[in-house]
């Protein structure tokens, strides 16, 4: 029986022939696959979590910008100056509550269909 050179003779089991040519790119296959199921995953995942992020970070700047008007640092109304800033951070003022010089917000941000809501309070250490 004559081969040819560099290439492995088959396997012969009974009838069967197996031949493991192919056997790497089907692997190849099965791990892209995983990859992009993982991906899939966990993609909704992270958007849902910067959506989070990025709505505290406006309602951050939000109470921030509502309590330097309260303390009379920046001029203007200090809910409306919320408003201003929640916008500009891609969120919405969902409420306003302004206790002397300290300013606490509620903003929401649309995230994948849902809402992303974030709470944050500012003003002088003590509540001045």
């Amino acid at each position: 029986m004559s081969h040819a050179i560099g290439r492995a003779a088959p396997v012969l089991r009974g009838r069967l022939r197996l031949d493991e040519r192919g056997a790497g790119s089907a692997l190849g296959l099965g791990v892209v696959a995983a990859t992009v199921a993982l991906l899939l995953l966990i993609l909704p995942l992270a958007v849902a979590l910067q959506g989070r992020q990025l709505a505290a970070n406006a309602a951050d700047a939000a109470a921030l910008a509502a309590a330097d008007t309260a303390m009379g640092a920046v001029p203007g109304e200090p809910c409306a100056n919320a408003l201003r800033l929640a916008e500009a951070g891609g969120a919405e003022l969902v409420a306003c509550r302004i206790d002397g010089a300290v300013a606490t917000v509620l903003v929401a941000r649309e995230v994948l269909g849902g809402s992303a809501r974030a709470a944050a309070t500012a003003g002088p250490e003590g509540g001045g």
